[in-house]
């Protein structure tokens, strides 16, 4: 058994993402098969568009609005809320409001990559 302490964790910066911090509670050599990690969006914080291949991802909403765009649509979730993006799904994620956004972010399996990719500038919402 592995326990993380929340208060504790060391703050990333994962590629294609900018101002904000992603804390991961495990790392890549203790949860062999999943990245697990509380990321926080500043104001204006978010990512560029991108595609994970072979891993799917999870955003369980803690405090704040995020917007979630994919190649099918975009929708804005806040706490309480979660969202699946799918393996190779193209995505991107930004802070939707003026203050902090956290959520609880789980990959499996664990990316081996943050491959750039591009999404239209209008998408329908979900």
């Amino acid at each position: 058994m592995i326990v993380s302490n929340l208060k504790s964790l060391e703050e990333t910066l994962p590629p294609l993402h900018h101002d904000m911090v992603s804390n991961e509670i495990f790392t890549k050599e203790q949860a062999l098969h999943a990245r697990v990690a509380i990321s926080i969006l500043g104001p204006g914080g978010g990512a560029e568009p991108h595609v994970h291949p072979g891993s799917e991802h999870y955003y369980l909403m803690l405090e704040g609005k995020l917007k979630v765009r994919t190649e099918n649509g975009e929708v804005i979730v806040g706490p309480g809320e979660c969202v699946l993006v799918e393996d190779g799904e193209i995505h991107q994620v930004i802070n939707a409001w003026e203050g902090v956004t956290r959520y609880f972010a789980l990959g499996c399996p664990y990316p081996s990559e943050w491959k750039p990719a591009e999404l239209p500038d209008e998408l329908p919402p979900l």
